[in-house]
């Protein structure tokens, strides 16, 4: 039991990285691509059938109360979907690819973070906040890929990754405690905690997006914003990997202080020169996610871990979206700064609930 728990704890763990290199080679890769393909190169058709298929793919795994074998083959089936891009002559193969890509890359998400729970419920918010800064891992991994290695290698050897992880989730175990004919969603405890998940979704979605062109706006250079970019996801991986034993004493009562330490990072760059404390704040952020998924999988159940996935994909991309009417760049620091000062303020209502613990049922 050991042993398969270790080798299984490792497979969430890679396939959590493995997740962060799906998601970020796309524009890892594109000047590659654009290389390559020229004007034939569409990214927005290529999201638009990652997010569906993902959607797709949430709805179909939802419901399983087995992941063995269905795990292996999400692993398998993005393996296989990445050599066949890496052989495609043009554009079109690559946004094909993106249909299993992102339905298996869902069910890989989902269960790699379950997973983790489960096997370790006395260690739910450390593991899971460092199971999850693999992600930020993979996230920074793909464009040192796409820098070292032509675009259809860096496939091959990602696909490589995705099978040897299929291996590894060979025999995976049944979803604890859950039975799909009997279980039904607690909306009433699971609501506040979807509420907080969604706006720091969206929150992070808008600052990922939007801060490079704010500080176009001030006049700093490609490269600049492009390195706050790196800082501000390898600040969330830090936040992950050192401030999860911190919170994880204390979980509901230490994560608004995190979170209003976040909101005044934030809110100090409102000054020009201070622009790059948007990167601080993202250390503060980094366990808000694992965090508050060992609370709803403890509170609620498997049966809500879905719906986070769900609030996650229409926050980030409704926010996200609702930013492109933002009239002029100098209104994005006091946004970014409302919302977090809202999230901190939705976030104290979470105090008080009880801490994901060990010996509550999930």
């Amino acid at each position: 039991m050991l042993v398969s728990r270790g080798r299984l704890t490792a497979m969430s763990f890679v396939g959590l990285f493995l997740h962060g290199l799906v998601v970020a080679m796309p524009g890892a890769f594109l000047l590659q691509w654009q290389t390559a393909f020229g004007a034939a190169v569409d990214l927005g058709t290529y999201y638009a059938l990652f997010v569906i298929s993902s959607v797709a793919g949430l709805a179909w795994n939802a419901r399983r109360d087995r992941r063995h074998p269905w795990l292996s083959m999400a692993f398998g089936l993005i393996g296989a979907a990445l050599l066949g891009a890496a052989l495609v002559p043009g554009f079109w193969g690559i946004a094909i690819a993106a249909l299993p890509i992102g339905f298996a890359d869902s069910v890989v998400n989902l269960q790699s973070n379950s997973l983790v729970g489960e096997l370790h419920p006395k260690r739910r918010v450390v593991l899971l906040n460092w199971a999850n800064a693999t992600f930020g891992v993979g996230a920074l991994t793909a464009p040192l890929l796409g820098a070292l290695l032509p675009w259809r290698m860096a496939l091959v050897a990602i696909a490589l990754v995705a099978l040897g992880c299929g291996l590894l989730a060979w025999q995976a175990p049944p979803v604890e405690n859950f039975v799909p004919a009997r279980d039904r969603m607690p909306w009433r405890r699971a609501a506040p905690i979807l509420g907080v998940v969604g706006l720091y979704v969206g929150l992070e979605g808008v600052i990922g997006t939007w801060s490079g062109t704010y500080l176009k706006f001030l006049g700093w250079s490609d490269a600049w914003s492009s390195g706050l970019l790196s800082l501000y996801w390898g600040g969330l991986t830090l936040g992950r990997v050192f401030l999860s034993p911190w919170i994880s004493r204390q979980p509901m009562a230490r994560l608004p202080w995190l979170l209003l330490a976040g909101a005044i990072a934030l809110g100090l760059a409102l000054v020009p020169s201070l622009a790059p404390l948007m990167a601080i704040a993202a250390i503060f952020y980094g366990p808000t996610f694992a965090t508050l998924f060992a609370k709803l999988q403890q509170e609620c159940g498997h049966v809500a871990l879905s719906y986070l996935f769900y609030v996650a994909y229409i926050s980030q991309m409704g926010l996200s979206g609702l930013f492109s009417w933002v009239p002029h760049p100098s209104w994005l620091p006091p946004l970014f700064t409302g919302l977090a000062v809202v999230l901190w303020w939705l976030s104290r209502g979470l105090v008080g609930r009880p801490d994901p613990c060990p010996d509550s049922p999930s």
